[in-house]
């Protein structure tokens, strides 16, 4: 049985009428009726009665008329089901990211993301062992938003996002009524940073930002997520250098100060397993790509 002889038996069932039935689907009535009677033969029933001045159902034929019309739905729900994970509209798509890379625009591209494709099943995972090189080597993840430098063998990196420091400090700390402050006189501070495993491209930038400017920073305190750094700076427990984006979080009890005489730069990328991605990951990099200029556009990056 073929879907094609569905389809007229569809038909002449609807049309009640052999003449009319063939047209609709641009046959010859011969051959027309010849796959009806095929399909009657491979199904050992007798779907329709004729005579010379009609045609009509049998109670197989009306039964076998519904699940006909069932099946060639389902097939078409099927081929739009293939063809839509074929582009990328469907399916699975796991995006890895450190807490570091979590800053100000990564929630703006996933909530892009998810209004233009919400029948993918986006997966984000932030585990704070979770090592993304060997995740997207292995395919575990399909590609991941990084703090560069980021290297590993077999993985392309594309940058996303070049923005300055920033110092984030209590509201009441000393320096927080001045509108710059200068990176050496931070010498002695108590540091709150992201550990290096978990962020190494993020710390080693500003360890060596500190190196250039004279001393070695004093890190009293070491937190794996953003909301942890922001608590402790909050308690005055130590400040911390932030890339430009954190300010548009906002945290309360926090001031964010412009940074003289520091001149690395904060590099936020797309990492995945290149040269080629597949098509939901290529949508989510290219909505990265968007979300990222119209951000530019609204913070003084």
């Amino acid at each position: 049985m073929e879907f094609r002889q569905l389809q007229l038996f569809v038909a002449v069932a609807e049309e009640l009428h052999f003449g009319r039935a063939a047209a609709r689907v641009g046959m010859a009535q011969p051959p027309f009726s010849q796959q009806i009677r095929k399909l009657e033969a491979e199904l050992g029933v007798e779907l329709l009665t004729r005579t010379s001045r009609r045609v009509a159902l049998t109670s197989a034929g009306s039964r076998f008329l519904d699940d006909a019309r069932e099946l060639l739905a389902r097939r078409m729900e099927v081929i739009s089901t293939v063809r839509r994970a074929a582009q990328g509209e469907t399916g699975p798509l796991r995006v890895g990211f450190g807490a570091s890379s979590a800053f100000g625009v990564l929630p703006r591209i996933v909530l892009r993301f998810r209004s233009r494709f919400p029948e993918v099943k986006l997966e984000l995972d932030d585990r704070e062992k979770l090592d993304i090189g060997v995740a997207l080597s292995t395919g575990d993840l399909d590609l991941a938003i990084v703090r560069a430098p980021f290297r590993h063998d077999g993985i392309t990196v594309e940058q996303l996002l070049r923005e300055r420091f920033v110092l984030a400090l209590p509201v009441r700390h000393p320096r927080a009524r001045q509108k710059a402050v200068a990176l050496a006189s931070l010498e002695g501070e108590p540091f709150i940073l992201f550990p290096r495993h978990s962020a190494p491209g993020l710390h080693d930038t500003i360890t060596s930002m500190c190196l250039g400017a004279g001393f070695s920073p004093l890190i009293r305190q070491e937190a794996s997520s953003w909301p942890s750094v922001v608590g402790m700076v909050q308690a005055g427990l130590g400040i911390t250098l932030a890339p430009m984006s954190a300010q548009a979080l906002r945290p309360q009890g926090v001031v964010f100060r412009e940074l003289s005489g520091g001149s690395a730069w904060a590099e936020l990328a797309v990492a995945f397993r290149g040269p080629h991605l597949m098509p939901a990951a290529a949508h989510f990099r290219a909505i990265a790509h968007e979300t990222i200029t119209l951000a530019q556009a609204s913070l003084p990056l």
